[in-house]
């Protein structure tokens, strides 16, 4: 179980990361366009604006279970919320990992500059170490470690499809994340698969070794 401390520092954090992931949402709706920003609609082809309203969602279903654990009406958070928070989570350690590793060489520091940061650092570290540290409860099952690549994957498939296949000159996309740079695509698509399982498994397993050690806590505290 969540102490009382635990819960509202928990909730004020899922509510601050729903919040802020709307507002820039919404700001892209005003913003001038770049090789990382599109306006509007048309930043959701973007797997960062993607995670980020993935995991701003799931914050905010753990922040109104929350909510109700103050009240009395629950004891714990459910299952499905701390899973779909992990979800989320591992998908914003992807983008942060990418950015860190993958983009900054090619980009420089525009990648984590203004609007950017919030979507490419602050918002996947608030995410994860809330996770880990503060919603502790409910180990994640080893099959379960693998989920978040459904989405990751899936967004992988579309951007390989609109950006290999379709290609801009026939209304697909830009490789604006530049993973074809030089002609090295399966360079890119071997590392990024990689980097898909490692954010989602180192998730999932640090956040079980933290659970693990919340409930050892709890133990010596009861005896």
């Amino acid at each position: 179980m969540m102490s009382k401390t635990k819960t509202i520092i928990s909730l004020i954090v899922n509510l601050l990361i729903f919040v802020i992931t709307v507002v820039v949402f919404i700001s892209y709706f005003f913003t001038e366009p770049n090789i990382l920003i599109k306006t509007g609609w048309e930043s959701l082809k973007y797997f960062t604006t993607d995670s980020n309203l993935l995991v701003a969602v799931a914050s905010l279903v753990v922040a109104i279970c929350e909510i109700r654990m103050l009240k009395g009406d629950i004891k714990t958070l459910p299952r499905a919320a701390v899973m779909f928070k992990f979800i989320g989570s591992a998908c914003v350690m992807m983008t942060f990992g990418a950015t860190m590793l993958f983009l900054m060489p090619h980009y420089g520091t525009m990648v984590i500059s203004g609007g950017l940061f919030i979507v490419h650092v602050s918002t996947p570290l608030m995410a994860v170490l809330s996770l880990m540290l503060l919603e502790t409860v409910h180990r994640i099952r080893i099959p379960e470690l693998f989920i978040p690549l459904i989405p990751m994957f899936l967004y992988g498939a579309v951007y390989y499809v609109m950006v290999k296949v379709l290609g801009e000159a026939h209304g697909g996309w830009k490789d604006f994340y530049a993973y074809d740079r030089g002609g090295q695509y399966i360079w890119s698509l071997i590392f990024m698969t990689l980097g898909c399982v490692v954010a989602a498994v180192l998730t999932g397993v640090l956040h079980n070794l933290l659970v693990k050690h919340a409930e050892k806590k709890l133990k010596k505290a009861d005896a």
